[in-house]
């Protein structure tokens, strides 16, 4: 083997050298680099997360009055009755008082299957026409607002010129209900 100059040990110094620093860097400055950069990250991450809670929390009151606005807005489409039965009791006193407020004879009401969480019930009357659209008036235009899901007519064959065949008519409608709280 043959004797190394001084410039090839030089450069092989400065490889080391370089190797040395080269190490140094991966191993232990690119680590913390890395930390450094990870932290600043998080610390971007939580700035953000903060910003949007304190909003959040900002927002506070005004989603409770819309919250307390939608809970009294919903009385005026649901029924709030104890249970499904009292919720068809309901429904039925309410179309026989609309048939009657109106100047028709209340014949009947009876139940129907509805879907669950819905009272369904059904009513007979004998009505004119005039008396049947002030019906369905009343019973579309007082809170709390119900479904009226079917109205079947049947006319008699006594038709008198000038005045409103009398009319048997059968009313169906649902409305949502909610158990009422108990007191």
């Amino acid at each position: 083997m043959r004797p190394v100059s001084a410039r090839e040990r030089r450069l092989v110094a400065l490889l080391i050298l370089f190797g040395i620093v080269a190490a140094i860097h991966f191993l232990v400055v690119g680590p913390i680099l890395a930390n450094f950069q990870m932290r600043a990250d998080r610390s971007d991450r939580l700035a953000l997360t903060y910003t949007h809670n304190v909003r959040t929390i900002a927002t506070i009151p005004r989603l409770r009055r819309q919250a307390e606005a939608a809970r009294a807005a919903t009385a005026s489409f649901v029924a709030a009755v104890p249970n499904v039965d009292a919720g068809r009791e309901w429904l039925k006193e309410r179309l026989q008082a609309a048939v009657e407020g109106a100047g028709g004879t209340f014949r009947e009401g009876g139940d129907a299957e509805g879907r669950p969480g819905w009272a369904r019930a059904r009513a007979a009357a004998r009505m004119t026409l005039p008396q049947l659209t002030a019906a369905l008036a009343r019973l579309q235009n007082q809170p709390p607002w119900l479904v009226v899901e079917t109205v079947s007519l049947s006319a008699g064959n006594t038709i008198v010129p000038g005045q409103s065949p009398v009319m048997d008519v059968e009313i169906e409608a649902s409305i949502p209900i909610r158990p009422a709280a108990a007191r």
